[in-house]
């Protein structure tokens, strides 16, 4: 199956402000993807992982970086 997250790596961006966002680069088939993630919602950067992986698969990598997430940042 496509959705195979193979690394996440996530940081905060603009640390301490109102702005504050948590980064993450993810790794999926071999591809690096980017985004942000806030309020529950991810939010992909350019290049897009929809224009490569079909949209079912890609809900199930945005379940992943969710549950991911969830379990591993504190807000």
């Amino acid at each position: 199956m496509v959705s195979e997250v193979e690394n996440i790596d996530v940081k905060k961006i603009f640390e301490d402000q109102v702005h504050e966002r948590h980064h993450f680069k993810v790794t999926i088939k071999g591809d690096e993807y980017a985004g942000i993630y806030h309020n529950g919602e991810v939010q992909w950067f350019n290049p897009q992982p929809r224009n490569t992986i079909e949209d079912e698969h890609i809900d199930n990598v945005e379940s992943s970086i969710h549950e991911y997430l969830s379990n591993n940042i504190e807000d």
